[in-house]
């Protein structure tokens, strides 16, 4: 990697100023957003003097039943984000100071949390909303592709990208209710490909970082936010067709749970949220069924000839 000495970057709809280097953001930046979040970083020190009994409010584990990160919160002092392998990270009330303390662990590692779970609970601060999906930017208008855990959207977005496609965002998309309208916000320029996935065309990727269960890989990302008019649901199961299915997602249940973040519950929170998904319903809501097999480029032609005979 060459020299980077600080960071100013825009992602997931936060203009993002750190004094040191942030691999995980380093890269062209889409237009400035006017919501600040100024990071500070603390080598040598702990989050020790976070107050006593605080709130417990997200509790996340493994398989194992090891922590895999937790939230707490206090009214006064805002939100630690922290998890055993990961550091901690003090993030403001109002969304605008984060103060990271990596407690030893590598780049790679600590910054993962930071993209995975800091910067879209900030995003949430600031009144944007974060669905659980990966986006591309398609003939000017976002696709967002949602689906729980293992069920393949980033690699579907990296084959949409193969195809013509612009990345937006991996695994959180955040969104922006504007004048009647939903737009998809860029993300970081990092996508997160499993390990056990391989790909022969893979051979030029530009590695960041590697970890048990991923590679994080550097990818060229859209610049700029674009309306979202398109949502795909992936259902992959094992007893799914061998080839794709579509049919239409009239259920609000899938929207309303498409969320990435069940956590904060302000009554502020929770109207915008409810605001992002009657304007996500306007939109066209589709689920695909898929067999355990289907590879990402049959699911990305089948996508594709799906928008083009409905364009």
């Amino acid at each position: 990697m060459g020299q980077l000495l600080s960071t100013t970057a825009t992602a997931f709809g936060l203009d993002i100023s750190s004094e040191i280097p942030l691999w995980f953001l380093a890269g062209p930046s889409p237009t400035p957003s006017g919501r600040t979040l100024a990071i500070s970083t603390h080598f040598d020190q702990a989050a020790s003097h976070w107050p006593p009994g605080a709130e417990l409010i997200c509790d996340e584990r493994g398989p194992d039943g090891s922590v895999n990160f937790r939230i707490e919160t206090r009214p006064e002092a805002g939100y630690l984000i922290y998890g055993p392998a990961y550091g901690a990270h003090l993030l403001a009330a109002d969304g605008e100071t984060l103060r990271c303390f990596p407690e030893g662990r590598p780049d790679g590692v600590w910054q993962r949390l930071l993209i995975a779970q800091v910067l879209p609970f900030a995003a949430l601060l600031h009144g944007l909303e974060v669905f659980h999906a990966s986006a591309v930017v398609h003939a000017g208008q976002a696709i967002a592709l949602l689906g729980p855990s293992r069920a393949g959207k980033t690699t579907l977005a990296l084959e949409l990208c193969r195809a013509g496609a612009s990345f937006l965002a991996d695994d959180v998309l955040t969104l922006e209710a504007r004048g009647g309208s939903l737009y998809a916000l860029p993300g970081t320029p990092i996508a997160g490909v499993t390990r056990d996935h391989r790909d022969e065309r893979d051979t030029a990727q530009d590695v960041v970082a590697v970890n048990d269960r991923e590679r994080m890989v550097r990818v060229a990302g859209a610049a700029e936010p674009a309306p979202l008019n398109t949502l795909f649901f992936i259902d992959r199961r094992p007893d799914g067709p061998e080839s794709p299915q579509f049919a239409s997602g009239t259920d609000a249940q899938i929207l309303l749970s498409a969320t990435f973040n069940f956590v904060l519950a302000t009554p502020e929170r929770l109207s915008g949220l409810l605001e992002v998904c009657s304007l996500a319903a306007r939109a066209r809501v589709e689920l695909i069924s898929c067999g355990s097999a289907t590879s990402a480029p049959e699911l990305a032609g089948a996508l594709l000839q799906r928008l083009s005979s409905s364009a």
